[in-house]
């Protein structure tokens, strides 16, 4: 039981080893596996950034989210994204925010304008934003 299996499944399916952390675990400051832990403190650390920032698999869903979406125009596009990632619709500045990102994204990158590229970085964002994270 020295290993750990690579596994797309919620945290709470891992396998807990007691003299090792997981290393998933261990990027947002999971808990000590030898110790009881009745209360969690809400925490981030810089390796959760680093994570979304570099992660295949982080890269993937964002990746999907905008695949299920290309049908549809950018109005469309910005306010389902909203909807499926936040479950509500967006609000001016969310739009004016989305579009501005998609446009500078596009200019520094010299992507086509409405590329994958530049929504999936959009995706990206959103994905690692607090409001999709943390539960108000």
């Amino acid at each position: 039981f020295a290993t750990f299996y690579e596994t797309d499944k919620r945290s709470v399916y891992l396998i807990q080893i007691r003299n090792r952390r997981h290393p998933f675990l261990g990027l947002f400051d999971g808990a000590d596996p030898n110790s009881t832990t009745p209360k969690r403190q809400a925490s981030t650390v810089p390796t959760q950034a680093l994570y979304f920032l570099n992660d295949p698999f982080f890269h993937t869903q964002a990746a999907k989210l905008v695949e299920r979406l290309k049908s549809k125009q950018e109005d469309e596009r910005i306010t389902e994204m909203f909807h499926i990632l936040f479950q509500r619709p967006p609000l001016q500045k969310d739009i004016d925010f989305a579009v501005d990102f998609l446009a500078r994204y596009t200019k520094a990158t010299a992507t086509k304008p409405n590329s994958t590229d530049a929504w999936n970085a959009l995706a990206r964002v959103l994905l690692a934003s607090n409001e999709f994270l943390f539960v108000d």
